[in-house]
C-alpha cells in the first residue's frame, strides 16, 4: 500500500461519503415546506456523527498500526506512515468542518432580526 493510493482512497471513500451526507442534509433543508426541521436537524446530526465516527476509526487504525510496529508485527514503515497520514487527513478534514460550522453559527447569532 503506497501513500498516494491510500490518500486517494481516503479522498474517494471518506471525503465523498461525508460530502454526500452533507449535501443530502442541505437538500433536505432547502425543501423546508415538505420536511419539518426536526428531520433536517437529524440528518445534519447523523452526517456529523458519521464524520466523527469515521475519523475516530482512522485514528484507531493508526494507533493500532503504531502498536503493531512497536511489537514487530508490522515491519513496513511505509504502511505505518500511510495509516498515520490517513488519520491526519481525516482529523484535519473534521476540524475544518467543525470550524466552518462554528463560523456559520456565529454568523447566524450575529444576524439582526
Amino acid at each position: 500500500m503506497d501513500i498516494t493510493s491510500a490518500i486517494n482512497s481516503l479522498g474517494s471513500d471518506y471525503v465523498t461519503k461525508v460530502t454526500d451526507a452533507m449535501k443530502q442534509s442541505v437538500t433536505l433543508g432547502t425543501n423546508a415546506d415538505k420536511i419539518d426541521t426536526d428531520q433536517t436537524f437529524d440528518s445534519i446530526y447523523n452526517a456529523v456523527s458519521g464524520l466523527v465516527e469515521s475519523t475516530n476509526d482512522y485514528v484507531q487504525q493508526a494507533q493500532q498500526a503504531e502498536i503493531d510496529f512497536a511489537l514487530g508485527n508490522l515491519t513496513n514503515t511505509h504502511e505505518l506512515g500511510v495509516y498515520q497520514q490517513q488519520a491526519n487527513i481525516a482529523l484535519q478534514f473534521t476540524v475544518a468542518v467543525r470550524d466552518k460550522a462554528l463560523e456559520a453559527y456565529k454568523e447566524i447569532m450575529n444576524m439582526q432580526i
